[in-house]
């Protein structure tokens, strides 16, 4: 938890944040959504906040620090040197939103479009008094008459904007004020009120998408946001039901809810990864019932054509049967296709401890792992997909010591898994492979810290070899004085190495050859008589 006396700095600092992000910008949604990324991903650390700034520490393609003027943060910087607002001072930002839980909050509002004239009221329906007491908050709880509050209000307030989907986001805002202010006012039905009112809204805004042939650019553009913001909002009210005990009366709503939000496996294909997620979130938290299931698997196994997200939810309801050696043999016929789902299903066993299980969906898992990632071309995705990755498997390898494992996920993912692979390498003291890395990743001498050549000279100086010669090679290249003396430096610890090694001759004979390369090039003879590797008569 944020401490107080930071609180009213932080409501500042949120507020200059909304002035200064222009939501309807396409590049500034981008930049939003990966700060966003970032911080879910944990990867935001050594947070230090004061009265006038944020500090903090950013795990990304390549680590970077961000500072947070909170008072005026246009005096904002990070060591990434992007230009304005980069994703690491967004990711610090909703590090320190989260810790007093408003991030969901701030992002509800900054999406919402500013308000250039006032609201023109007419446009809305006006509701009498009497008709108030219609709305499903002040009646007994009624599965179909919330559908049909839902529905209606839905018409009501977004089914003219369909037409205009730049308008579609801010009605959303308006929509989902009327419904929250319709729930009941007992929390547990309130919560499953606000629950089946995400899910039915889901749906509504898929049938909408697809009666208007919103093309995936329209999209993606306007309100493809609205999709996660409620497939989040369904995450939050199920973590808040799952703090009371149902009464006997839910049962007769969630069979209902079941029915209808297997419809959002095939309503549209655009919204795919979220579609699947809703059923999966559901299946997994709510809908627990043994034979629910059984039924459900039932009926979408005897499909004659099944869509790809029906096969994803058959093998969704097959992991949460046990029936594992089914939902395996699944995966291994979607191939790559299914990748992007594994990882809940990886996060479900690793949350049960469930290792021998998990095993079984590791391996074709980190089989189909290298074609999955040479499909995409999107540095930064694969980057954060290799990472998720990593951590889905390494509980399992810990716990289990298997390094061989974990070790054949980093060979599978390079070159993204690269800083990880080589953290690895040495603290397993597997030198050897370290240094083939370095020479796969094209790195010379250059990057290795002192301490690290002192641990190599330790263990085996050999290895040391390939690294100085190419890095040799590479600084007579550049053709530069500069170059030349690094050049030279780096051939005279070639030399006490060669000698340590009792190899002289080989140094001798390696010495000859680079000098009859390079016999035009004065200027670096020049440097090796003065480093006294050839002598003046030469």
């Amino acid at each position: 938890m944020l401490h107080e006396q930071y609180l009213e700095h932080l409501n500042q600092c949120a507020k200059n944040f909304q002035e200064a992000l222009d939501s309807s910008d396409p590049l500034t949604q981008k930049v939003v959504e990966k700060g966003l990324l970032l911080y879910r991903q944990n990867y935001v650390s050594q947070v230090k906040i004061d009265h006038e700034t944020v500090t903090g520490v950013i795990q990304d393609v390549n680590s970077a620090k961000a500072v947070l003027h909170i008072d005026d943060i246009s005096m904002s910087s990070c060591t990434c040197f992007a230009e304005g607002y980069c994703r690491h001072q967004l990711a610090l930002f909703f590090s320190v939103l989260g810790a007093a839980g408003k991030v969901s909050a701030w992002l509800s509002e900054w999406r919402q479009p500013p308000q250039k004239a006032a609201v023109d009221l007419s446009s809305l329906p006006l509701m009498r008094a009497s008709d108030l007491l219609k709305k499903p908050g002040n009646k007994e709880p009624d599965y179909e008459e919330w559908v049909d509050f839902f529905t209606e209000t839905f018409q009501s307030v977004i089914g003219e904007s369909s037409r205009k989907p730049s308008a579609i986001s801010e009605m959303y805002y308006i929509y989902m004020r009327k419904l929250k202010n319709s729930s009941p006012q007992q929390n547990e039905w309130k919560y499953l009120y606000l629950l089946v009112g995400h899910v039915i809204t889901f749906k509504l805004f898929l049938s909408m998408s697809k009666e208007n042939n919103h093309a995936d650019g329209v999209i993606n553009r306007y309100y493809r946001h609205i999709f996660q913001d409620l497939l989040q909002g369904v995450q939050e009210y199920l973590n808040r039901l799952s703090n009371f005990t149902f009464p006997f009366a839910f049962d007769l709503f969630l069979e209902k809810l079941k029915d209808d939000s297997g419809e959002i496996l095939h309503l549209h294909k655009t919204i795919e990864f979220e579609s699947i997620q809703i059923y999966r979130i559901l299946w997994t938290n709510l809908f627990t019932k043994k034979q629910w299931r059984l039924d459900e698997l039932k009926k979408l196994t005897s499909i004659e054509s099944p869509v790809f997200t029906e096969k994803v939810a058959a093998t969704h309801l097959q992991v949460l049967l046990r029936e594992d050696e089914k939902a395996v043999h699944s995966i291994q016929e979607l191939q790559v296709e299914i990748m992007p789902y594994m990882l809940y299903w990886l996060d479900i066993l690793n949350s049960k401890r469930d290792w021998n299980r998990l095993e079984l969906y590791l391996t074709p898992f980190i089989q189909s792992l290298k074609a999955y990632i040479q499909q995409e071309n999107d540095f930064e995705f694969c980057h954060e997909f290799t990472s998720m990755s990593i951590r889905a498997a390494t509980p399992f390898c810990h716990a289990k010591n298997r390094m061989d494992i974990l070790e054949r996920l980093f060979n599978q993912t390079l070159p993204y898994s690269y800083r990880k692979y080589e953290d690895f390498l040495y603290e397993q003291k597997q030198f050897d492979k370290w240094i083939d890395l370095y020479t796969y990743m094209g790195l010379g001498i250059d990057m290795l810290t002192k301490e690290q050549i002192k641990t190599l000279q330790e263990y085996d100086q050999a290895l040391l070899l390939s690294l100085y010669h190419r890095s040799v090679q590479e600084h007579i290249d550049q053709k530069s004085r500069d170059h030349y003396r690094i050049a030279v430096r780096q051939m005279k610890k070639l030399r006490t190495i060669y000698k340590k090694l009792k190899k002289q001759q080989q140094f001798e004979l390696f010495l000859k050859m680079t000098l009859e390369r390079t016999k035009r090039l004065r200027a670096f003879h020049e440097e090796c008589r003065k480093g006294k590797l050839i002598h003046a008569e030469e």
